[in-house]
Parts: structure tokens; sequence; C-alpha cells
């Protein structure tokens, strides 16, 4: 028998008896777990502890492959120069002016750094707030 054939035969086998399962009430299933012994208040811990988990590592598997499009994204292209400091600073805050939903916080209350208001400029340009190739006002 082929593999293929094998795995067919496999499918139909498992969607019957998913087609079985879903067809089965709650209490027909609860009582066939107690008559196998089964504590189904543990599966069910388990069972919320494993998707929870799983949702867990989803989220950070997705968190650190945004980060790295976004680093990719920030980091500065080869032989693309930025404007200078002062040009970037006006860039930057008439990127807040038109877009109301962008926020900043500084830290302690200070003033934001020159390296600051680049990597701000680098990464208000990987949001896709801010053309890099458009005219300064």
């Amino acid at each position: 028998m082929s593999s293929s054939k094998q795995r067919a035969e496999l499918m139909a086998l498992r969607d019957a008896a998913l087609e079985d399962l879903m067809a089965t009430s709650d209490a027909d299933l609860l009582s066939e777990a107690a008559e196998d012994g089964e504590d189904v208040e543990a599966l069910s811990r388990a069972f919320k502890i494993g998707m929870r988990n799983a949702a867990a590592e989803a989220l950070r598997e997705q968190a650190v492959s945004s980060k790295q499009r976004l680093e990719h994204k920030a980091a500065p292209r080869p032989g693309v120069l930025r404007p200078g400091i002062d040009a970037i600073k006006r860039i930057v805050e008439q990127a807040f002016q038109r877009d109301q939903s962008l926020g900043l916080a500084f830290r302690s209350g200070k003033r934001q750094s020159d390296d600051d208001w680049r990597t701000l400029y680098d990464d208000l340009i990987a949001l896709g707030k801010i053309d890099p190739n458009a005219d300064v006002d």
C-alpha cells in the first residue's frame, strides 16, 4: 500500500472519529470518561494549561518575528543617508502633527539626545509614518 493511500485512509479514519466525537453529547462524553476512570477536572486543567502555554509560545514567536522585521526595516540602509539632525527633528515633528495617534514618552522627563531623534526617525520610517524620499517642508 502506498504512503499516499495510507495517509488518505488515516485521514478518513480521523474524520470519522471526529464526526463521531462531535455527535456525542457532553453528558455521554463525561459518562464515558468516568467509566474509563478519567479525572475530567484534571484533564480540563491540563488542557487549559497546555492551551495557555501554546498561546504564550505563539505570541512570543510572533513578538520575536515582529521585532526582527522592525529592526531590519529600522536599520539605516547602506547608501541611504539620513538628513541632518535639525531636518530629522522637523520631519518627526511634522509626522506627529499629521498623525495624532503617534505618541512618545521621554526618559525621566529629559530631552531627547540626537541619537534618540535618529532612532525615532528610523522607527517612524519603518512604521510607514515618514517617507524618507519626501521633501522636507
